[in-house]
């Protein structure tokens, strides 16, 4: 039997930029064009047939790429856009994201699309030693190369993980530790416990990182904007954290956790050990 697409690849012509760091808004807009297609299909709202959530993530996750151009320098423009969801598109939802053509928004926000096509993860992965960000080159007709929908044993955060737990902390004030002796409830614990919900292979180590590299600019994750217009979700504070993830053994991406997740945050990307 023949599987239902998974993914919905689009790319971003060049124009008026819209950047990596606008991942949050781009991502709802699209969000929103989409309900709007489909005449409110559950797998783009979130919802069932009564308004009411969706549970288990079965719903999509609208992700944002900023890629190297051929000829063009990388100064964090969105360049790609992935719509992923793990159950599979139905007929109806296909033709939605064949008529996504445009993206509208605030601030005069006007952005073209072309769909690159629908496949699996592995359709769009290509090779990761010539597809880790900052290095992706190609015509997108013949290299749609989606580092994101790549397979590795190290990742490291794209876009800011939004914690939605806070520390944990005794009556007497001391940290509440697990039994690696990290604080419940921080960033870091945090990324663990969501991430192992996913049935994902064990961590080996988890680091810190300061921000993402956008052309030549190392971006801080505050520059980021953190949160929807309006949307829900709950979310542990305002600020967003960035790890390097090293797995036991290899994983394929996508690889999101955290608040706004199925907006782009807590994105992850393929990278080496000297990356993290």
């Amino acid at each position: 039997m023949r599987l239902k697409p998974t993914v919905a690849r689009f790319a971003v012509p060049a124009g008026r930029p819209v950047l990596l760091t606008d991942t949050i808004m781009m991502a709802d807009r699209v969000h929103e064009t989409l309900v709007s297609l489909s005449d409110g299909a559950s797998i783009f709202t979130g919802c069932d047939s009564h308004r009411e959530p969706l549970h288990g993530n079965r719903h999509a996750y609208i992700f944002c790429e900023s890629n190297m151009r051929p000829g063009e320098g990388d100064d964090g423009k969105i360049t790609h856009i992935v719509v992923y969801a793990p159950m599979g598109f139905e007929s109806r939802d296909l033709k939605a994201l064949e008529n996504l053509k445009e993206i509208w928004g605030e601030n005069d926000l006007r952005v073209n699309v072309a769909l690159q096509g629908f496949g699996q993860p592995e359709d769009f992965a290509g090779n990761i030693i010539g597809n880790l960000i900052g290095n992706f080159v190609g015509n997108d007709a013949d290299h749609p190369f989606c580092p994101l929908l790549s397979r590795s044993s190290v990742w490291v955060s794209r876009t800011p993980f939004i914690p939605t737990r806070h520390p944990k902390v005794t009556r007497a004030g001391a940290l509440k530790l697990d039994g690696r002796g990290i604080q419940i409830g921080s960033p870091e614990h945090e990324v663990r416990r969501l991430l192992g919900l996913e049935n994902l292979p064990e961590i080996a180590s988890v680091k810190p990182v300061a921000g993402t590299l956008l052309g030549k600019k190392q971006t801080e994750w505050s520059s980021f904007r953190l949160s929807r217009d309006g949307g829900r979700g709950r979310r542990a504070g305002s600020r967003g954290y960035g790890f390097g993830i090293v797995f036991s053994q290899p994983v394929n991406g996508p690889i999101a956790a955290g608040y706004g997740a199925h907006f782009g945050m807590g994105l992850f990307v393929p990278a080496d050990d000297e990356g993290i």
